[in-house]
Formats: C-alpha cells, structure tokens, sequence
C-alpha cells in the first residue's frame, strides 16, 4: 500500500536550541499512525513541521510520493494535508457555520460544499444545533469537536489530529474518540498525536514514540503496547 507520507531525517531548532533529531516517519494511506510522547517530547514541533509552521534544518518529506519540501504552508493545505489541533482551538468570536465554511475556504462549488456540509452534520449533529451560536460560547469538547469537524470538511488526504483529548472530560474523550474510530473505519489516514496511550493503541496500526525530539520506538501498535516505552514512560 503508497504512504500518504514519509518524513525522512528531519531536525529543526528554535534558535540554537535543537528540537527534532532526525525524525523519520512513514503514514500508511488509509491507516492511522499514533506518535506518543511526554511533555516537551516534540510531537507538536513534529506536527508544525508537517505543515512547515517550523522550518526544517535538514531533511525531506514527500505526499503521496511527491517532495513537498519547497512547499508552504497553504499549498500543503489546499494539497490535502489538514489540521486539528487543541492548541490552535477555533475563531471563538465566529458562528460556527462561519468556523465551517473557513474550513471549507477553496470548495468553490456549491453543491460540492453544501454535500460536504450535510456531511459533517450528520456526524456533528451537536455541531448543526449551534450553527449560529459563537465558537467560543461552545464546551471544550464541542470546540474539539469543531476543530475536528473543520480538518475534515475537506476530505483531507492527511489528518492530523494533535492531542484531540487534552482539557477533556472523561465522557467526551469517550465521545471524541468514538468520532475518530468512525473516521478510521472510513479508512481516512490519520497521524494521531496523543499522551493518552491508551486511546491511541486502541485504533492505530503503526506508532511512534518521541523522546527528546528522537524516534526511539518505530513499529506495529501491538509490539508498542508490549514495550517498556508504554508500560514505563520516559517522563
């Protein structure tokens, strides 16, 4: 099966301080790949450098086959490659509908749009009940579920979902998470970025564990879950 994505020997800094240390990194098409890690372990410097908010020093990464190195971040968007992340959150002080249509910014056909739209309706259907309703008026998990909802309006070839549990309730973790296994079945490929390992391993194929900005595990979930790397986490 084609990769949706490969990252090869990637390092990037902030300033002189190094953050990633030759990350490489393969996202099956179709499958959901998990990178766990604490804290400070880089995941999210990883996701920006996906999306080259953070620049590379060194390396290369390739969609679906093709070197997207020169590539800023609205062409890696509009090529397919989105974002759904609780840093980044949503336009608090826009409707939701408006939060929708940002998402759907370069659908320029109408019924294309309005197909996609009933989409996300049906499954956000909390999402349809507050359309015109402030992003920013919105629960924590209804906010997530908006960030979600707005990656995936556009069908993206990749989804990054970066920490989709984090500031949850126990209940709507279990909603949000049911959600993604929905996408998964959907065969939608995924990197899923989480510290909550459990849920991760629960639908991913692959994993990766970050530590210190070095990949020190690479392999199937199951050899994950069996390693010292999830039984004994590096803090």
């Amino acid at each position: 099966m084609a990769d949706v994505l490969e990252v090869r020997g990637l390092y990037t800094s902030y300033g002189r301080v190094p953050m990633l240390r030759g990350v490489d990194l393969v996202i099956p098409k179709g499958q959901v790949c998990c990178v766990l890690g604490a804290n400070g372990s880089g995941k999210t410097t990883l996701v920006k450098a996906i999306l080259n908010m953070v620049k590379a020093d060194r390396g290369s990464m390739f969609l679906e086959g093709e070197n997207i190195d020169s590539w800023p971040t609205h062409k890696r968007v509009e090529q397919g490659v989105t974002l759904s992340a609780a840093a980044v959150g949503t336009f608090r002080k826009m409707t939701v509908d408006a939060n929708l249509r940002m998402g759907a910014y370069h659908i320029n056909n109408r019924k294309l749009l309005s197909q996609r739209l009933a989409e996300i309706y049906k499954l956000f259907p909390v999402l349809r009940e507050r359309l015109n309703q402030k992003a920013g008026t919105l629960s924590g998990g209804e906010r997530t579920m908006l960030a979600i909802a707005r990656a995936v309006v556009n069908h993206p070839k990749l989804l990054i979902l970066d920490e989709p549990s984090l500031g949850l309730a126990p209940i709507m973790v279990e909603t949000v998470f049911a959600i993604i296994r929905f996408l998964c079945a959907g065969q939608m490929s995924i990197l899923l970025v989480e510290q909550n390992a459990a849920k991760a391993l629960s639908m991913a194929s692959t994993g990766y564990v970050l530590q210190k900005g070095a990949i020190v595990f690479a392999g199937s979930v199951d050899a994950l879950a069996a390693s010292e790397h999830v039984r004994n986490p590096v803090i």
